[in-house]
């Protein structure tokens, strides 16, 4: 007797049926399959430019929310001229919001907003004693 009062009752394992998904998305602030965004909060967005380089200006407004970027430029690749051009005004914009920017791999870049730095890996020559 003593021992149930300090312990109470012990409750059955939850199952699937118990978990109420609709608390749980309102709890992510999901509505309508969509997150609303709070100001507090930092989001990383994935984007994506299309072959004529359009989202540049989205990149931008999600940097001035002090958002993080993960931007896809594989859609402008083959398009060298129009790759550095979109590279320099994002350079020049991240720069004029003390943010940093740094390439993932071939077809990402990262760009990040005031107050988060990339630490860039440094490329390691071979040298003769390497080998």
């Amino acid at each position: 007797m003593v021992l149930k009062k300090i312990f109470g009752k012990k409750e059955a394992p939850r199952t699937e049926e118990d978990i109420d998904i609709e608390n749980y998305l309102s709890d992510l602030s999901i509505r309508d399959g969509k997150i609303i965004e709070r100001e507090d909060v930092v989001y990383v967005k994935p984007i994506e430019l299309d072959s004529e380089g359009k989202g540049v200006g989205t990149v931008i407004k999600e940097l001035e929310k002090g958002n993080i970027v993960l931007l896809s430029i594989r859609n402008v690749i083959e398009n060298q001229l129009l790759l550095r051009n979109i590279t320099k005004e994002l350079t020049e914009t991240v720069e004029d919001l003390n943010g940093d920017i740094g390439r993932l791999s071939m077809e990402k870049i990262l760009l990040v907003p005031e107050g988060i730095h990339i630490v860039h890996r440094a490329h390691k020559r071979r040298t003769e004693d390497e080998d």
